[in-house]
């Protein structure tokens, strides 16, 4: 018996969904406070989430949208760097002009990807 293959657009449409949600992102911080979520934001996508050259990956994505993402990450890692340190919270970025930037583009992604 095989497995079926994870389809990868899901979870990346959740975590568009997160990144772009000052809501969601109080949330994560209030159900799991004893790890800083900034440095999650950052882990999911970078590390965790968005791998393009994976096969299995790009097959779950349409050219189009693979040109979405690809967009929004090279906006996310130019301004990450200039993220301010948490504090031990997320209101600290939330009240970041560059993250905030982030959350938009992060918004702009989920309206070309999202069904």
């Amino acid at each position: 018996m095989s497995q079926a293959i994870p389809d990868r657009k899901p979870v990346i449409i959740d975590l568009l969904q997160l990144l772009a949600s000052e809501e969601r992102q109080l949330a994560y911080e209030q159900n799991v406070p004893h790890v800083d979520i900034t440095a999650e934001l950052v882990c999911m996508w970078f590390d965790d989430q968005y791998h393009p050259t994976d096969a299995l990956f790009a097959s779950s994505f349409s050219a189009d949208e693979l040109a979405a993402l690809a967009e929004f990450h090279q906006f996310y890692d130019q301004r990450n760097d200039h993220l301010p340190e948490s504090k031990g919270t997320v209101r600290t970025w939330l009240a970041d002009h560059s993250w905030r930037a982030i959350m938009g583009k992060a918004q702009e992604t989920l309206t070309r990807i999202a069904p």
